[in-house]
């Protein structure tokens, strides 16, 4: 019943939203250069172009009629459309963050009205910040929720070139980015962890407005891109089922009407090279353009592996190439194709409780012994195209479709004891392929009713091989409750031919040789596909008051097979007390099928009450999903987890105080229920051993953001941010049972963090500019894992980042120095890892201070434009 009435409230608004008022003859669009003919609008209407002092438009200007409940925000060119409005004297209000709002009287007369607008800076000014949250292109200010966005400004400007250094901007994110592959996103201490290729992320990562549902597509490269947004709290209804905690939004940067282009070449510590540049070119004047954008990035690791090669390090070339065609003013046709291929030395899983081969145990030492030498890595190669058209009925009714196509292969190899021994030698395969098709149609009804409606299908088939090589006669040792023996003083194996007499727990009254070759697998392949409908509106009710709402049915299907075997070497000799002979970690098991389909719904509400242009106050609640986790056992068992709900209620303010200071704040209360939490489980009497969900039961987190940017003089800008979060296990499950990680609080959530910087700039001749931006970022003491085990955290930590140099205007060329952990903190970014299953963790130490120097060239700056009519 309930998919029968979505469908027809979904056909309703449709019919309605899209429908065309009754012919009166047609009107031509005057202020356009070319003439062209719409259909039929209301008696009465006004449109016209928003644009700056150069004649660049300005997509998401507020657009309002004094005395009246009517106002859009300016579409991705810079028009407008107000209608159904009366004939005489009229106020048109256009207002936008950094810029002077403008106010004009105009006579409204019968039929269409032209007002073109230019928007005006002061000498001292913030800089314009534009969003796409809603799906439309809106000034930040009139987005009634948390959300944070880095410009390509920002991203220059404090030399952001890792997703660690840019989740420092954002309050309430958590970015840990070890190797090329496993990115882990965390927004208000809700984070995603993918063991199972059936499982779906929690915090959603998008390119372009395209869904990157595995955890090795979301690496992206951070170069060429127009902005990044950061949506908080659940985002189900915008973003799709897997964005229960929040969406990250990567937009790059798309061609434009200007030839222009800029060169970079860097280099920096421990060997840093870095090559990008980016051309924009115009074919065919206000037709098509082409932009083709570039990078070669490579650094040694920090850590050297004693056995070979280095530990810690990047290896990274992508390019992008984009073309914007605009046949006639109402269609544009947007295609992005995207490659990125990674190729870095392996990750310093480290040992703080057994040294290495110079007897240290000091993870900081940046000297690791991993026997494995230069075979231990981690590599990724990605392709993706897309194809977005747009078709305008007017200025802000118009159908979107966005096609897209991904596919990447990414692999891993690790030393998962953090010693010399070959005790744990692990690797992991993946791949996947993805298939994407949006068709959404974005409406302004009454200039009062504004939002988006349509469906979306999505395809993916995704696969996981689990490779475990171990050398028994190492890793024998781990069976111990003491298992000091693994290696000496000196951090060489104490290899055994046969189980030793000092493991009781093992059987030892004959001898039985352990092999010293072991192979053994795990495969996992999914089949997973979604389709969807989704309405999402905002409604003005009085020139001050706002409702939305939202609403998306999700249809799900999910198919996981599984196949663990023995592939190579001896048989297990310890598998015969594990359970899982002749493997140790994974019992051998014919492919055997879990499939889990759905029909879920998720919602949100919300109010804004619009003080003026300058300032609101805004109060939601929201619904987020996490779909149903398949996953198998190490043992081969079928498990399906409940959905994961949570319950999201904010309440906010944003305000600009003279077009300089520009601060937001929110509150929010989050509930959850069928927590599932990471864990990991090693038990010799079912043979269990692997990273899992479990459902944890019920959790409830609350806390505070705030964001806050202040143009001081010309010459100087300040920004800072903080975020505040208290979450915690409840002390039951949904069924009234003591939970077992009750009071504990979420992994990877400091209860405080903050970042304050500042850019600062002045000319010491008047074509040469110097100019720095400092930055401190800090956070309290955080845990790896949920169950807050002693020992796996990470005391409260800052870190200091420079970016400085000389700018000069003709040539444009910028040489800037930068340096990241000035201060040398010593701090780790992972603890527990594979290790934590045999009571031996590794830790992963965060990057030491490094340096380094870029010399930019940006040639041809875009001229200025004619001026509008």
């Amino acid at each position: 019943m309930k998919s029968i009435l979505s469908i027809l409230l979904l056909t309703l608004f449709i019919s309605t939203s899209f429908a065309q008022s009754k012919k009166r003859g047609k009107v031509k669009r005057k202020y356009r250069s070319t003439e062209t003919v719409s259909k039929e609008l209301p008696k009465v209407f006004i449109r016209g172009a928003v644009y700056d002092e150069n004649n660049v438009p300005l997509p998401g200007a507020t657009v309002t009629i004094d005395g009246t409940s009517k106002g859009v925000n300016a579409n991705g060119d810079g028009e407008y459309l107000i209608e159904n409005l009366v004939n005489g004297r009229a106020r048109v209000r256009v207002s936008f963050i950094g810029y002077k709002t403008h106010t004009a009287d105009i006579i409204l007369q019968n039929g269409q009205n032209v007002k073109n607008v230019m928007l005006q800076t002061d000498n001292i000014h913030l800089e314009p910040i534009l969003v796409n949250a809603q799906k439309r292109e809106q000034q930040i200010m009139d987005v009634p929720a948390a959300i944070s966005s880095i410009s390509s400004n920002n991203l220059q400007q404090s030399n952001i070139t890792e997703l660690s250094m840019l989740s420092e901007f954002v309050p309430g994110l958590y970015i840990r980015e070890q190797g090329a592959n496993r990115p882990t996103f965390s927004i208000r201490g809700l984070s995603s962890e993918e063991v199972s290729p059936s499982a779906q992320p929690r915090v959603s990562v998008y390119f372009n407005n395209v869904p990157i549902n595995r955890a090795h597509s979301a690496s992206l490269e951070l170069y060429d891109m127009d902005r990044v947004e950061v949506l908080k709290g659940p985002q189900n209804t915008l973003f799709g089922r897997s964005a229960q905690a929040g969406a990250v939004h990567y937009v790059s940067t798309m061609p434009g009407t200007e030839f222009k282009g800029t060169l970079t070449a860097g280099i920096g510590d421990y060997g840093q090279k870095e090559v990008r540049g980016t051309l924009n070119i115009p074919i065919i004047e206000d037709k098509l353009a082409v932009r083709a954008a570039g990078i070669y990035s490579a650094r040694d690791g920090f850590v050297e592996n004693t056995f070979g090669g280095n530990l810690m390090g990047k290896e990274t070339l992508a390019g992008r190439f984009s073309a914007r065609f605009r046949p006639s003013y109402n269609h544009k046709i947007d295609v992005v194709l995207n490659y990125q291929k990674d190729d870095t030395p392996g990750i310093a899983f480290m040992s703080a409780q057994f040294p290495n081969i110079n007897g240290v145990t000091d993870i900081f030492s940046g000297v690791a012994s991993l026997e494995q030498g230069e075979n231990l890595g981690t590599g990724k190669q990605l392709f993706d195209a897309t194809l977005n058209y747009k078709y305008y009925v007017n200025e802000h009714t118009y159908w979107s479709s966005i096609t897209s196509y991904r596919k990447t292969d990414a692999s891993s190899r690790w030393d998962g004891d953090g010693t010399a021994a070959a005790a744990i030698d692990m690797a992991e395969f993946s791949n996947s392929k993805q298939f994407y098709q949006e068709i959404r149609g974005n409406f302004s009804q009454n200039s009062r009713l504004n939002g988006s409606l349509g469906a979306s299908y999505w395809w993916e088939k995704a696969d996981q091989l689990y490779w475990f090589s171990p050398n028994e006669q190492d890793l024998v040792h781990l069976f111990s409750p003491d298992n000091s023996n693994l290696v000496n003083a000196n951090g060489q194996p104490q290899s055994v031919p046969s189980i030793p007499s000092y493991i009781p727990e093992l059987d030892t009254t004959i001898y039985i040789a352990l092999p010293n070759n072991h192979q053994e697998e795990n495969f996992s392949q999914a089949t997973n596909s979604s389709a969807e409908a989704f309405i999402d509106v905002s409604y003005q009710l009085t020139r001050k008051l706002f409702v939305s709402g939202a609403v998306r049915a999700v249809y799900d299907r999910y198919r996981l097979s599984n196949e663990a075997s023995f592939s190579g070497g001896s048989p297990s000799v310890l598998g015969s007390y594990t359970g899982n002979s002749p493997n140790v970690f994974f019992l051998p098991n014919d492919a055997q099928q879990i499939k889990k389909n759905t029909l879920s719904f998720t919602w949100r509400g919300g109010l804004k009450y619009r003080y003026n242009e300058y300032g609101n106050v805004f109060a939601n609640y929201s619904r987020g999903r996490r779909p149903n986790v398949l996953q198998f056992t190490s043992s081969g068992e079928k498990e399906i987890l409940d959905a994961e709900i949570l319950d999201n209620f904010e309440l906010g303010f944003k305000a600009s105080l003279y077009d300089r200071v520009f601060f937001d704040v929110v509150g929010f209360y989050q509930l959850y229920k069928n927590f599932q939490t990471s864990a990991w489980v090693a038990d010799p009497e079912t043979g269990e051993f692997n990273l899992k969900f479990k459902d944890g039961g019920k959790a409830t987190s609350y806390g505070a953001e705030a964001n806050v940017r202040v143009a001081v003089v010309k010459q100087l800008d300040l920004f800072a941010n903080y975020a505040w979060l208290k979450s915690e296990f409840d002390s039951t499950d949904v069924d009234g049972q003591t939970q077992l990680y009750a009071g504990n609080s979420f992994r990877l959530a400091p209860e405080h963090s903050f970042t304050v910087g500042a850019t600062a700039r002045v000319n010491i001749v008047p074509t040469i500019k110097l100019f720095v931006t400092p930055s401190y970022s800090y956070k309290t003491h955080l845990f790896f894992e949920d169950a807050n085990t002693p020992g796996l955290e990470q005391d409260a930590y800052g870190l200091l980042n420079i970016n400085g140099g000389l700018e000069l205007d003709d040539p444009n060329v910028i040489l800037s120095v930068w340096a990241s952990n000035v201060l040398d903190e010593k701090y780790i970014t992972s603890a527990g890892n594979t290790g934590s299953l045999f009571g031996i963790p590794t830790f992963v130490p965060g990057p030491p201070r490094m340096v380094g120097t870029k010399l930019t060239w940006n040639f041809n700056k875009p001229e200025k434009r004619k001026r509008r009519r």
